[in-house]
């Protein structure tokens, strides 16, 4: 029961963070190209891997590594509204736009948990 609760908190903290974190970046770049969740994408694929390489150093117990990785980073990064706003741009006829979209959060999303994964084994083995 216990890691259903934090399931839910963290996929609440999570939700509203991506909710504040897609909307700020949107409403800035006064663009059409939903930039605004290619960033929560970009951002959560990072820090993803990143506490996975902090999990795995330190045993990050079930718990928090549910709250972290199935709530948290499942509220916070999105398939379904990347899904969604590749469908608006198709159905706009913005069809670069929208293979943009496709290649860029893919392709930025990958390269980012790398990153992210990197820095986490070598901030791991640092703090050990």
């Amino acid at each position: 029961m216990t890691k259903v609760f934090l399931l839910i908190i963290g996929g609440a903290i999570g939700s509203a963070l991506r909710f504040g974190v897609s909307t700020w970046v949107q409403r800035s770049m006064l663009h059409s190209f939903p930039f605004g969740i290619l960033s929560v994408n970009v951002i959560g694929s990072f820090c993803i891997g990143f506490c996975w390489s902090m999990a795995e150093a330190f045993h990050f117990s079930t718990p928090m590594r549910a709250f972290l990785f199935t709530g948290f980073f499942g509220g916070f990064t999105t398939f379904s509204s990347f899904t969604l706003d590749t469908m608006v741009l198709l159905r706009s006829g913005e069809y670069k736009m929208a293979i943009l979209n496709i290649i860029a959060s893919n392709g930025l999303g990958l390269i980012a948990a790398l990153l992210g994964i990197l820095l986490g084994k070598n901030l791991a083995t640092t703090l050990k």
